[in-house]
């Protein structure tokens, strides 16, 4: 028997509530400033972690037996795990092993289950797909579209099939969309974390700390990757690039730089700086994809004063070639 609606979670914050209260003063609330607010008095919202950073049913499912499910569960247990792994970081403690393991599959999961690495990734695909239609259409033999006709009752001059083709292939006169289930997203993203967490789990780890208890800013969007040498201007960068670090704030005193794979992974401590603070905060508020969460307000209104740059919508960033 399928499972009620109402027997599941609605909200499903894809930023989860533990993280968000380690940004915040109170424990409850956080300054919230909205890229795409239609005015610029909306932009800035001063809300409580429960109203934030969620979608309705981002995470629900069907199953075989065409029951519903949702991620929530799963996702509790990491967080969890994470949560206590970040309070030893906090006190300049190592992680063993499993610790270790677990808040690299939260910081990918912090990556790829918000919502814009789902619109990016689903985007991606929705290209390739296209083209590979489009592709197909182009080199398909005449022979095959006139046989293909004649099934179907239909006779076609070569002028015809020539104008088929165009039609087919000219993304100025049709558009082509592709439909994917939230269970074909759902299995990407999990096979994804899969993949993806040993490789940082293996990486060396720099803890920073910071001074001032609320020194670092989050976002709808906190994962970054940032290369050491200018990106390759056809590769550009990714998880995997050479000298490309990993960075991730875990609370607003806190932050998690990932360096290069290592055979014996290291995992140390160091003191920030106020130059180094304020670059990270540009670098997050750039990144996020629509919403910046700050302790307090005079970070965020500063940087949109200052830097409205980082501050604006950055729109898609995917590209299929």
């Amino acid at each position: 028997m399928s499972k009620q609606s109402n027997d599941l979670p609605v909200k499903h914050h894809y930023i989860p509530q533990f993280y968000l209260k380690g940004f915040s003063q109170d424990q409850e609330h956080l300054h919230v400033f909205d890229k795409k607010a239609e005015t610029n008095e909306s932009r800035f919202r001063y809300q409580t972690t429960q109203a934030i950073a969620y979608k309705k049913h981002f995470y629900t499912y069907e199953t075989l037996d065409h029951s519903k499910e949702t991620l929530e569960g799963m996702f509790s247990q990491i967080e969890g795990m994470a949560q206590k792994a970040i309070q030893q970081l906090s006190k300049g403690e190592q992680l063993d092993r499993e610790l270790r393991s677990y808040l690299a599959l939260f910081i990918v999961f912090l990556w790829i289950r918000v919502p814009h690495f789902k619109s990016e990734t689903l985007g991606a695909h929705e290209e390739l797909h296209e083209k590979m239609a489009r592709m197909m259409f182009r080199v398909q033999p005449k022979k095959m579209m006139r046989e293909w006709a004649e099934k179907e009752g239909k006779e076609m001059t070569d002028e015809e099939i020539d104008d088929l083709i165009d039609f087919a292939t000219n993304p100025k006169r049709s558009k082509i969309k592709m439909n994917f289930s939230q269970n074909y997203w759902i299995k990407q993203m999990l096979q994804l974390g899969d993949d993806l967490y040993p490789y940082l789990a293996i990486t060396d780890w720099q803890v920073i700390h910071a001074p001032k208890k609320y020194a670092f800013l989050t976002s709808d969007n906190p994962f970054m990757l940032r290369p050491t040498e200018k990106p390759h201007p056809f590769y550009g960068i990714g998880l995997l690039t050479p000298g490309v670090k990993k960075i991730v704030p875990l609370r607003s005193d806190l932050l998690l730089v990932m360096h290069e794979p290592s055979e014996n992974p290291d995992l140390y401590h160091t003191d920030g700086t106020k130059d180094g603070f304020r670059k990270i905060n540009e670098q997050i508020a750039w990144n996020a994809d629509r919403v910046i969460f700050s302790p307090d307000l005079g970070k965020i209104q500063k940087i949109a004063k200052t830097k409205p740059e980082l501050v604006r919508p950055r729109g898609k960033r995917y590209r299929v070639s």
